[in-house]
Parts: structure tokens; sequence; C-alpha cells
């Protein structure tokens, strides 16, 4: 028999909700049901649907191009840029619409503890925006967890242009195949038989560089389509160039791994978008 000491207090436990806040893994659209308004979670679904689909081919289909995976909107205008806003500050709008046809915005993030809100950061009124997104002036992309933004102002471009806004699962395709395109080595998901041969010859060669190659390679390829799969766009820089050339420094002994990534992304990002590179810069920080 077991005794038990019915004079001992009960256990006062609490059920941690599960950290969805500043979460970089992506969320299925089934989860955020309750949470989302109808005209954000119909074009999420869209995407979701779009990386199910695409997926194997994605990885590896060598004839598929950047641009199938772009939606319509995105590929009308030759003349575009794109602005990364999710962490920092930007200029007034109007600088970047008076030298391109279409300006693409990464939207900022509304969880950071300095978060400001869209119309702040740009100068610019809610009326004026939405009539700039009717106009197909103004494009956005949002790479991130959907619960990181501001579903009030998603919701708001969407409903002027149900085709403005990019999410992350289309981003990451057109954004790998065009790094595909550029270097020829990063972007694949290689079988087993190229690694090998791949990596052999890198190590085995009198070159420091290709050595250093082989390093990156090896320690990102069996990670690098789960990767991408939970983080989406957000996960790239951290398999392709920006690890190569974060490896390089480390073995000079220098530790540049987090400024790399973090300014090769939004460059990366323009790749797939087909637009001009309109980098941060500030006393404090550069991406130049």
């Amino acid at each position: 028999n077991i005794k038990t000491d019915h004079e001992l207090p009960d256990y006062n436990h609490q059920i941690k909700k599960s950290n969805t806040q500043g979460n970089l893994t992506l969320v299925a659209s089934q989860y955020l049901r309750n949470n989302q308004p109808k005209e954000i979670l119909e074009k999420y679904e869209e995407d979701q649907d779009f990386w199910t689909e695409k997926r194997a081919n994605i990885f590896s289909d060598v004839n598929l191009t950047k641009d199938e995976c772009l939606i319509d909107s995105f590929r009308k205008s030759q003349n575009r840029c794109f602005v990364d806003a999710s962490v920092f500050p930007r200029n007034n709008i109007r600088e970047y619409i008076s030298l391109y046809d279409t300006v693409i915005i990464a939207i900022p993030l509304a969880d950071s503890p300095n978060s400001q809100s869209f119309y702040d950061i740009f100068k610019i009124s809610k009326i004026e925006l939405l009539e700039l997104v009717r106009r197909g002036r103004i494009k956005f992309v949002a790479f991130q967890n959907l619960q990181r933004y501001d579903s009030n102002f998603l919701a708001d471009v969407l409903s002027v242009d149900p085709e403005c806004v990019l999410f992350s699962r289309r981003l990451a395709a057109a954004t790998l195949l065009a790094i595909r395109e550029k270097t020829g080595l990063f972007g694949f998901a290689f079988d087993s038989s190229t690694q090998y041969n791949l990596l052999k010859e890198c190590y085995n060669s009198k070159v420091d560089a290709l050595k250093i190659l082989a390093e990156s390679l090896s320690e990102n390829i069996a990670f690098f389509e789960y990767g991408i799969n939970q983080r989406g766009a957000l996960g790239i820089s951290q398999f392709c160039g920006a690890s190569f050339a974060a490896q390089i420094y480390k073995s000079r002994g220098r530790d540049y791994g987090i400024e790399l990534m973090t300014s090769a992304m939004s460059l990366e990002f323009s790749l797939g978008l087909g637009a001009h590179h309109f980098p941060f810069e500030h006393t404090g920080y550069s991406e130049v």
C-alpha cells in the first residue's frame, strides 16, 4: 500500500503558454486562425500552399527561375528597390518613390522594445500610403513569423491590394534561386554523392579558401532544407555566402558572423526580388 501524507499542500503549478513572441520559426496557418484577420490568413495560406507544392523543385530543379516564385504584381516594374525597415529606422518614403517606380519595403517588426509604426518611420499618413499601395508604387515583404507584425497594418494594405505583400515562403524560394543563379554553388540541396565529391575535392585542395568553403558547407549542408523549411527567408543567410565569408574572417581570428549575416540578408532579398538594394547607413552602423 502507498502511504499518503494528506497534510502536504497541493503543488502550486502553472501551465506555461507556448512562446510565440519573437519566435523565429514560421507558424502554420491553422494555429493563427483565432488571432489574424481573414485578409492576412488567405494570403498566408496561399504562400504556405506554394511551398508545399514547389519545395522539392526549389531545392533541386535547375530549370526553375526566381520569377516563377514571385507573385505577378512583384514582376511588373523593372525599376524597383528594396528597403529593409524590419529593425532599423529608414528615411522619408518620398526619397525612395522619387527614384523608383516601385518601392518594396520589409515591414517593421511590431514586437521589438523600440518599435515605431510604419507611418512614423516613413513620415507618411495612412491615407497617403494606401493610395500609393493602390497605385502599385509600394509593395511589402513579411519574411518573419507572422505574429511579429502589426496585423492591423497588414490587413489595411491587403484590403487595398491583395497582391501587395510577399510572405516568407515565396521570398525564400525566389532568393535561393537568385543566389543559385549568381553563385552556381549556394542555394542547392545536393544529393549524398554530390555532397561527398564536392567536400572531398575542396578538403583535398591546396587552396586555403576551398578548404574554408568545405568547412562552411559541411557545417550547414545537413541542416539546409530543415532550416529553410522552419524559418523561411529568415534562414537563408545562415546557409549561403555570408556563412562562407564569416568562416574566412574566422580563420584570420576575427568573428564577424552576426554582422555579415545581418547585412547580407537584405542584399540577398534584393537579388530574389530583382530590386536595387537600398542599404541602411547610420553613424553607429552601416550596411555599406
